[in-house]
């Protein structure tokens, strides 16, 4: 158990390499860490000693100096590796070289790193052979930087150096830096905050904090093991928590040694739980989303019981797992900080778990928030007297008063008692989950001479709105110039912003002379209070889905030639104009362009709408235009067509009706009969049936391709995987998300081979050798599709239909022949019942009449796509095999935490933990809207999602071992739950409460709402979907697949979908 110890003299006046070098020569076999000897940890893990571990020091430190000679200013040197052991040796054998260490997490992008680089004058980096793709990304930014690789560790660990003397006294170089951690960066930039030997001193120091009588100090002094210990820490060695644990507590508590996992093996409640089978560990240090993970595995909570405390960081436990786990062992939530370290505390009462209470002696105040009721900031201290006490005073030297941005909530009752509340920072999270950071583009509006200031809003909101601020003298009548005036200055600054956070022009409020933005002492803007004070601008702007603040004359105008006549000529043009003025970057549509293909999506085609409608009520008063919503334009989506029906409604008042069933089967016939025209027969009968060697796969990067490549990969019998994406940065992609799903294999990885491509282009704008490699695969996987319900087939032809028929092209001219496997959509054949009667059972069968194709463009695409394969498969002799691939749930592994995201272009937050399973957007506008009325739909769908890495490895066998010449696949969890099942889960998981209404019924409700005025559209967030869920009637959840097939290939079964795992995937979308 715990005990706290007494005082060493040598406490707080220890240099790290020194003592590392004491322990090596006084306890060499004292324990430094425990690493295990491979992926599998029933291999057994390797104990280094603290003598191993001043070997390895002594070694790198000789060749660092051989590499680059040593300093004598301590000059930066930059280390990105993997999380392994050799950050100890590179570290300990810098600082003995004189070096101090810059240590940038390989997840910043490149740009941030070399600003960090540029920050501290580094100009020579050391790196692992793994993260060799990252330090390619710095060197053609910058082609000035020195890379170095470093040995592997099994070669450090064996090596047999001299030693390398360490001699210098504390007094003289406490102040020496020696290694640099930067800020989170996530309000800017991140900053790079040196530290010194003076600065651990002060962790050595906390035995010495006072105690309070009765009290338990949880301070450093927590990880003095008596005896000796082991921990397992997750927590990546560029994370402050994680540099503690790995560099500063094997050498400088009484003996805690950390125990590390598999590098390249992301964190997870499986893992956690294999490391404590294999090894006697009494603590852990980690975020709770992995002790979560473990606590929901059966008998888990057993696990925990011998442990003596778990410590955490990055977010709260949920408060049933957090009591649960209270009763068998010891929570204790550690607050800190890059800057200031870990704030001291005493132990609460076992009840109060999930609270902090700080140490009386620590200087600090608990300051109320100014935009935030209730909320109170931690505001840190230094000065003189707390230079052995607080790392503020060696990290930020100078700095007397630190204000955190972390805000706190009081105890009702205890008062002494905190609970992390969240940040003062500036991130916008919009209803769809995205991030993103307003500054940079309201630092540059700013910048501009009338503006004062400049406010981005839309937390929790579709779209994100701009507030600017005028001079005091502004007129009214400037305020439309100055949206004119200063639009290119906006549409420059969208460019910082993601799609969904772009400022478009009729989502800008000019402030009210009167009512100036609110602003602290120190001039900067009050960003809550101000949005505070401008509420109902802002709920009037989304409730109408319009603003001002546009010049009335930016809009083109429509004036009938000879009245009451409308030439479709100059409608066209006014439909053009109109789309020019919102979106200019599309000012140069051709006529037949898609609107879709063309990137705007529904929530800017309701821009698009209104803007219409404001200049086409002018033109002609008095006439009704409800009937131009996006449905209109979801089968009118080209300037012409539009135009066209235009100038129909305006020159007969009457809308057109499209022609039905018949004419959108009409149109997939002749897209079927445009791709598959002057298709032949093959030279040569195909080769007899051979399992897969070589596949290739276009789309490889997103959540299924990710899951398809990974389970290829593992398989012995595939030598090649070629994955084809439309980016250039796949390869980075896909190692990223590998990773995070915990199916990264160095060695396996090496089969993959990544080529862009273009879909549209003929021969996939392949270079001759590219083709070359692509026509001799057995078998061509086809994943690349935009999984959009609001857009219409037209939409899809390119570059997805085009670009199926450029893979047929591919497929037919080669003397392999390859396989083409299509991943298509249960949505292709969605209507079966309406078209096949009493027959509501979908057979695993070609499709026969595309009139089964859901109403839908994403589904009619996907039937077109089914029909072309199928007459190429006859033509050609091409063997198919088509996917037919329903909801996709999340992951049965749920792998997930801290290190997702270490090679990082995939842009997920390194702490989320939403059991990988992506947003599905027509699902959360259903929970979002259900929440906001009070009314749940019944009988929605079928919930037959099959999880994620089931279907991945499906995919592969199929595409590697089957012999199939036409095989359809209904890829459908074969044991459907109901709809009333989710629905329950909402209920009694995330207490969400609501009658339950029919679809129709629920739909009537929502438009009521809508037209009441009570809700803005953000509340509501289905409406753009509506159209959609008409199409399903009653609901589709008496839908049933035949998935015969689907069971025969499914070696491992499927996981039964139980409210507990449909809670772990739905667990962190925003309701």
């Amino acid at each position: 158990m715990l005990e706290q110890h007494m005082t060493s003299p040598l406490h707080g006046s220890r240099l790290m390499p020194q003592a590392l070098d004491d322990h090596a020569i006084l306890t060499p076999d004292r324990l430094y860490a425990s690493i295990p000897r491979d992926r599998d940890l029933s291999a057994g893990f390797i104990d280094i000693s603290c003598k191993d571990m001043a070997r390895c020091t002594n070694f790198m430190a000789a060749w660092i100096v051989k590499q680059i000679g040593n300093s004598t200013d301590f000059e930066t040197l930059s280390y990105i590796g993997i999380p392994d052991l050799r950050i100890a040796a590179v570290f300990l054998g810098a600082v003995k070289a004189g070096y101090k260490m810059l240590l940038p997490s390989p997840r910043n992008p490149p740009l941030t790193n070399l600003s960090l680089m540029d920050q501290t004058s580094c100009s020579k980096i050391l790196y692992t052979a793994e993260v060799t793709p990252v330090v390619h990304q710095l060197l053609k930014i910058n082609n000035g930087m020195r890379c170095i690789e470093i040995p592997s560790f099994q070669e450090i660990l064996s090596s047999d150096p001299q030693p390398y003397p360490f001699s210098k006294a504390f007094g003289d170089a406490k102040n020496d830096p020696i290694v640099v951690l930067h800020s989170s960066g996530s309000t800017g930039i991140p900053k790079p905050i040196t530290m010194t030997h003076a600065t651990f001193a002060v962790l050595d120091r906390e035995r010495d904090l006072p105690k309070v009588t009765g009290r338990k100090n949880r301070d450093y002094s927590i990880w003095d093991f008596n005896g000796g210990g082991r921990f397992y820490t997750v927590f990546p060695y560029f994370h402050l928590a994680g540099f503690l644990s790995i560099l500063v507590n094997p050498i400088l508590t009484e003996s805690s040694s950390p125990v590390l996992g598999p590098p390249l093996m992301p964190p997870s409640g499986s893992l956690l739980k294999d490391m404590m089978r294999h090894q006697d560990i009494c603590a852990l240090y980690l975020p709770p989303s992995v002790a979560e993970q473990l606590l929901l595995e059966p008998n888990g909570i057993e696990f925990f019981k011998k442990l003596d405390f778990v410590c955490y960081t990055g977010g709260p436990f949920s408060p049933a797992a957090g009591e649960k786990l209270s009763r068998v062992t010891t929570l204790c939530p550690l607050y800190g900080s890059t800057e200031a370290f870990q704030v001291p505390q005493l132990a609460p009462a076992p009840e109060d778990w999930a609270w902090m209470e700080w140490n009386p002696n620590f200087k600090l105040e608990m300051q109320p928030s100014p935009d935030e009721d209730g909320a109170f900031e931690l505001v840190l201290f230094a000065d003189p007297s707390t230079e052995n006490m607080s790392a503020l005073n060696h990290n930020l030297p100078g700095v007397s008063e630190y204000r955190t941005k972390d805000l706190f909530k009081q105890h009702p009752r205890k008062t002494e008692l905190w609970q992390y509340y969240g940040r003062r920072d500036d991130i916008i999270v919009l209803s769809n989950g995205e991030k993103f950071n307003p500054v940079p583009m309201e630092l540059m509006i700013q910048g501009y001479p009338t503006v004062t200031g400049a406010l981005i809003v839309g937390q929790g909101r579709s779209r994100a709105t701009l507030l600017i601020e005028t001079q005091r003298d502004a007129s009214p009548e400037s305020f439309e110039g100055l949206c004119e005036e200063i639009w290119p200055l906006i549409e420059k600054a969208n460019r910082l912003l993601p799609a969904q956070g772009r400022i478009l022009r009729r989502s800008i409020i000019v402030s009210n002379p009167e009512k100036p933005f609110t602003r602290a002492g120190k001039g900067t803007i009050v960003r809550k209070l101000t949005e505070k004070a401008y509420q109902s601008e802002i709920d009037a702007l989304y409730a109408s889905q319009s603003a001002v603040i546009m010049p009335a004359n930016s809009l083109p105008t429509l004036q009938p030639t000879l009245k009451p006549v409308f030439e479709e000529r100059s409608v066209l043009e006014f439909v053009r104009g109109t789309i020019a003025v919102a979106f200019p970057e599309l000012g140069d549509i051709g006529n037949e362009d898609d609107l879709f293909s063309k990137g705007l999506d529904s929530v800017l085609i309701i821009q698009l709408i209104q803007d219409l409608k404001i200049v086409l009520r002018d033109s002609s008063p008095g006439q009704d235009f409800s009937w131009l919503d996006t449905r209109a334009i979801y089968h009118h989506s080209s300037l012409e067509s539009l135009s066209k029906l235009l100038t129909h409604f305006l020159n007969n008042d009457k809308f057109p009706m499209g022609g039905g069933i018949h004419h959108r089967t009409t149109k997939m016939e002749e897209l079927v009969r445009k791709y598959t025209e002057g298709l032949q027969a093959p030279k040569q009968p195909r080769a007899s049936f051979n399992p897969s060697r070589f596949v290739a796969i276009l789309g490889s990067t997103g959540f299924l391709g990710t899951y398809i490549v990974g389970s290829l990969l593992s398989l012995d019998s595939v030598e090649t995987v070629y994955c084809l994406n439309r980016g250039s940065d796949a390869q980075a992609r896909t190692q990223t998300a590998l990773r995070s799903i915990g199916q990264f294999s160095q060695l396996t990885f090496q089969k993959a081979k990544f080529i862009s491509m273009r879909l549209d282009t003929r021969n996939l704008g392949l270079s001759d050798a590219d083709l070359s490699n692509i026509s001799r695969v057995d078998t061509i996987i086809y994943n690349s599709w935009k999984p959009d319900f609001s857009i219409p087939l037209l939409s899809f032809e390119k570059p997805f239909l085009s670009g199926l028929r450029n893979i047929i092209d591919i497929c037919a001219s080669s003397d392999r022949q390859p396989s083409l496997l299509f991943i298509s959509s249960i949505a292709a054949v969605g209507h079966w019942a309406q078209v096949h009667g009493s027959q509501t059972t979908i057979p695993e069968t070609p499709i026969q009449d595309v009139g089964v194709a859901l109403p839908m463009g994403y589904g009619e695409s996907k039937c077109v796509a089914e029909r072309i394969l199928q007459v190429a498969h006859e033509t050609c002799g091409i063997p198919v095999t088509i996917l037919r691939v329903g909801q996709i749930g999340g992951s049965t592994t749920a792998a997930i935490t801290e290190w997702p995201t270490v090679l990082g272009v995939m842009g997920r937050n390194a702490t989320d933990t939403s059991a990988g399973w992506p947003v599905q957007e027509w699902l959360l506008s259903i929970i979002k809207t259900s929440k906001a009325l009070g009314a749940f739909p019944t009988h929605v769908a079928p919930v037959d999602w099959i999880p994620v890495d089931t279907l991945g490895t499906m995919v592969a066998s199929i595409a590697v071992e089957e012999e199939l010449d036409l095989g359809i696949f209904n890829a459908v969890h074969p044991e459907v739950t109901s709809w009333d099942t989710l629905l329950n889960t909402l209920v009694t998981k995330f207490v969400i409460s609501g009658e339950k209404i029919s679809l129709p019924a629920w739909l009537d409700k929502m438009r009521e709402a809508v037209a009441s005025g009570k809700f803005d559209r953000d509340s509501l967030p289905a409406v753009k979907f509506e159209p959609f869920l008409r199409l399903l009637g009653d609901g589709l959840e008496n839908m049933r697949c035949d998935s015969s097939n689907t069971i025969s290939v499914t070696k491992r079964g499927v996981h039964s979908l139980s409210p507990d795992i449909l809670a772990a995937w739905l667990k962190d979308w925003r309701f």
